[in-house]
């Protein structure tokens, strides 16, 4: 009886293993047919869940991994289809398709030995594999193998001289060897195979093109729009060809017709929206791109390319306002807040870029725009270091950022890492060879480091690219004052001022140029011509006014100085300078109290202006009563809190007490982002940063600050005090000895004779 109830047992568990069995296989094919009738549908998201369900349950199942690597390569999925692939060949190492599939990722991602090896497996077994043979061309081609590319391709013509493909293949490598007259037969012969095929059209045409044969390329593409008189997208390239031909009346025809042809395609407005947007015609591109915002409302990349067009046209309040509909939508779409940050950036809106862009690289670490967006913001708030990081960055990520690479060059020029400077700026001259700043940052790399025949060339180059551009004269002239050829330096300061009379860097040239030879009266004659040309830029005027004070100092004409540092904070009275040498005339001839009580008679008169307690305050500072020149910037500032000057001194007293440093740094960079360029300005901002600690921001806008004023003692003393704290010896002693030489009696002066003495 035992045994009976045993053998029962055994019989029904054996027969639910064999029912499991057959439920497992018929629920695995029921996935896979079902997953294959999504596919034939077009529906393949649908279909890769189907096919998973049935490889969860085999693992083993072949057929539905190659059925799912498709499914994968439809989805344009190339990751997953890539896994997938991978299973394929795990599971059977034979399967050609899956093994060629992988060669093609392999050689995508640039791995050329993971590719050659299933290339060379493939053609072991089948030497006439068609896929494997294009792809093995390709690898020749990118390693330089042209004969063999050539061998390759001429094979492929022979197992199936009816496919255009070779041919295009076979021509690229006669242009390569420079067999041009090959080069267009093989193009022509893949035009003769099949009339209808657009490709082999259109690769006339490049030829042409490259050749600059441009009549035949405009019949070839003619004839290739004959041929399709209904494809807009030929219209396209017939357009862009007209524009690149500057050839606008026909290439604007081209576009109108694309759109007759496709009136419901949202492509062809955003071309011309594209075209008119670069041929200066604002109000027909927003136009466009409204067109095809009509056409379908709900897209919100057409909104963000007419966001973009709105930032690039400075319309700041319009690109906002685009950004946050597509935000308001989808808060999440990464075009719009990497968009959103850009306008953050223009803004001058530093810390909330950076708030937007963390949490953006940390989605996507290689995104190169906002790698190169937070390494601006960084850099315009004076955090150097993590600013250079980001650019370095972005370059790795993209070799091609030429942005990126160009401000890393400006960075090392300004620390003097000359090398650094040509290494980035070489990189952008072989990625665009007329690059004019790269020229410049070359040229004046070269010129500091006493490299002079280098850097005419390059200057020279500047010259004959851009001969409108004053630049490659200004630089030349910087270049044969270095060299004391004075006569030669004039005349190209001279050239650069007949193209731009107003650029004042170079009018200054000029002035210390008749300065250096003893001409003063020459000087001021320059002056006064020099307001002439100005006189409706108020800015400028005072700029010149500024440069006649210093000429009559250099004359000791005290009142005619006096005068023309008056009339200059008369035409801008947020200008810096003057209230300095203001200062030290009445500090020189002894009239401090004098214009103390000038200026307080002028207060009582009116009270609301700012410019009597910025003046007091400069005197106070000279006289070293710094708790009164604090209160003069302190009330100038109540006045009115956007006036500069005030701002700047203000911010300089607060540093000197290490009092008030967030207070400090906020002043500080209010003042550089008007005025970055201004030496007073980058000082102030260096010291307040040096107070903080941040030595290496400090030591850049200290550097930045002596290359206007070199012989300023406290400049030099800052920059030394920067390097000793940062460590650098040999650097510290070096300014701090500068400082000493220039002047004994600068606030200071006992710090720098202490550390000197140690």
């Amino acid at each position: 009886m035992g045994r009976t109830i045993n053998l029962f047992i055994t019989v029904i568990i054996a027969l639910m293993v064999i029912s499991g069995c057959a439920s497992d296989e018929d629920k695995k094919k029921a996935h896979f047919e079902k997953g294959n009738s999504y596919f034939e549908k077009g529906e393949y998201k649908s279909a890769v869940i189907e096919y998973k369900n049935a490889v969860q349950i085999d693992p083993q199942y072949l057929d539905v991994y190659l059925k799912l690597g498709e499914a994968y390569l439809k989805l344009a999925n190339p990751q997953e289809a890539f896994r997938t692939y991978s299973r394929i060949e795990q599971l059977d190492p034979e399967n050609i398709d899956a093994t060629a599939k992988l060669a093609t990722f392999y050689m995508l991602a640039r791995q050329t030995d993971e590719a050659k090896k299933r290339i060379e497996k493939i053609l072991a077994k089948d030497p006439n594999h068609v896929d494997a043979l294009y792809l093995k061309a390709g690898i020749q081609l990118k390693e330089k193998d042209l004969d063999g590319a050539a061998a390759t391709f001429e094979k492929l013509i022979h197992i199936d001289g009816k496919k255009t493909r070779a041919y295009l293949g076979l021509s690229q490598v006669f242009a390569s060897l420079g067999k041009q007259s090959e080069a267009e037969a093989a193009l022509r012969e893949a035009v003769q195979i099949d009339p209808a095929a657009i490709e082999p059209h259109l690769a006339l045409v490049r030829y042409y093109i490259a050749g600059k044969a441009f009549d035949r390329a405009e019949a070839e593409l003619k004839q290739t729009v004959a041929l399709h008189p209904d494809n807009a997208d030929l219209s396209l390239v017939l357009g862009n060809y007209y524009a690149r031909m500057k050839n606008t009346k026909a290439a604007e025809n081209a576009f109108r017709d694309a759109i007759s042809k496709a009136p419901g395609s949202i492509k062809p407005y955003m071309v011309m929206a594209g075209f008119y947007d670069a041929t200066n015609r604002k109000k027909e591109a927003l136009s466009m791109y409204q067109k095809a915002l009509d056409l379908q409302p709900d897209d919100i990349r057409i909104k963000n390319t007419i966001a973009r067009y709105y930032l690039k046209h400075k319309e700041m309040e319009d690109a906002e306002k685009t950004v946050e509909s597509i935000l308001a939508k989808r808060p999440n779409f990464s075009p719009a807040r990497l968009l959103k940050s850009e306008i953050l950036v223009a803004r001058r809106k530093y810390q909330e870029a950076i708030a937007l862009l963390d949490p953006l690289i940390r989605e996507d670490p290689k995104s190169s725009q906002a790698r190169f967006l937070k390494g601006i913001s960084h850099i315009r708030t004076g955090e150097l270091q993590t600013g250079k990081a980001a650019l370095q960055k972005a370059v790795e990520l993209n070799p091609r950022h030429i942005k990126a690479r160009l401000i890393l060059a400006e960075l090392a020029l300004k620390d003097r890492d000359f090398d650094q400077a040509r290494k980035q700026s070489q990189a952008v001259l072989k990625l665009v060879p007329n690059n004019i700043q790269a020229l410049m940052v070359t040229g004046n790399a070269d010129m500091l480091e006493g490299k002079t025949a280098e850097a005419k060339k390059a200057f020279q180059a500047v010259i004959k690219l851009a001969p409108d551009n004053p630049a490659g004269y200004y630089r030349m002239g910087l270049l044969s004052r270095r060299q004391k050829d004075n006569k030669e330096a004039l005349a190209y300061f001279n050239k650069a001022l007949s193209i731009n009379p107003k650029l004042m860097d170079v009018f200054t040239q000029v002035v210390l140029l008749h300065l250096a030879d003893k001409r003063a009266d020459t000087a001021l004659a320059a002056c006064d011509a020099q307001l002439k040309t100005v006189k409706d830029t108020p800015a400028l005027v005072a700029a010149v006014q500024y440069l006649k004070g210093n000429v009559y100092m250099t004359q000791k004409k005290f009142k005619g100085a006096e005068s023309a540092y008056q009339a200059a904070l008369k035409a801008n009275p947020d200008f810096l300078q003057p209230y300095y040498a203001l200062a030290r005339i009445y500090l020189v001839n002894n009239q401090q109290e004098k214009a103390i009580s000038q200026y307080e008679a002028a207060l009582e008169k009116n009270p609301n202006q700012p410019q009597p307690h910025m003046m007091l305050g400069t005197i106070y500072d000279m006289q070293k009563r710094f708790d009164l020149s604090e209160k003069e910037y302190r009330k100038a500032l109540e006045i009115n809190p956007g006036f500069i000057p005030a701002a700047n001194n203000l911010a300089y007293r607060l540093a000197d007490k290490n009092t008030d440093l967030e207070q400090a740094l906020d002043l500080a960079r209010q003042v550089k982002e008007k005025y970055p360029d201004d030496p007073r300005v980058m000082d102030t901002l260096g010291w307040v940063l040096y107070k903080k600690g941040i030595y290496d921001s400090a030591i850049a806008e200290f550097k930045d600050s002596l290359k206007k004023l070199s012989k300023s003692p406290d400049v030099n003393y800052h920059l030394g005090m920067a390097y000793h704290q940062k460590g650098d010896a040999d650097s510290a002693v070096k300014f701090l000895k500068k400082a000493l030489s220039l002047s004994g009696e600068f606030s200071g002066a006992d710090e720098a004779r202490r550390i000197l003495s140690q």
